[in-house]
């Protein structure tokens, strides 16, 4: 498997995640997605999601 600092660092944030969530899928994604909403306001950044048909809300 092709590694690199930033890989080994992305893997570690992952791992930890998962493991806070309790390994739930959607605890993860909410978690995951409070962390960005945070991060984002720390550092002044805007974040825009974009929308694709047939995809629900």
């Amino acid at each position: 498997m092709i590694t690199s600092p930033i890989l080994e660092e992305k893997y570690r944030v992952q791992k930890k995640l998962a493991k806070e969530a309790g390994y739930d899928v959607q605890e993860y994604t909410e978690l995951s997605h409070k962390r960005t909403v945070e991060a984002a306001a720390k550092y002044g950044l805007m974040l825009k999601y974009g929308r694709r048909e047939g995809g629900g809300s």
